[in-house]
């Protein structure tokens, strides 16, 4: 073996190792991704519940006079 095939060799190890260091990278923040993905489909529906709560108190009949009275 000589000194070209040596460097190489080490160039495609490193290379190889490299892309390993990568690929290992992604997996851990796609799982991080998956993770604060699932947080934030909870805080939506958290947050739909409360506007059809709000909706349902604005659109009640009784919501109209209440606020009347405040006004007055």
């Amino acid at each position: 073996m000589n000194v070209f095939q040596f460097i190489l060799l080490f160039f495609i190890c490193y290379s190889i190792f490299e892309l390993l260091k990568q690929r290992k990278s992604i997996k851990a923040s796609s799982a991080t991704t998956e993770k604060q993905h699932s947080e934030t489909e909870q805080e939506i529906e958290q947050l739909k519940k409360r506007i059809e709560i709000l909706e349902k108190i604005v659109t009640d009949k009784g919501y109209d006079l209440k606020s009347e009275i405040d006004d007055l």
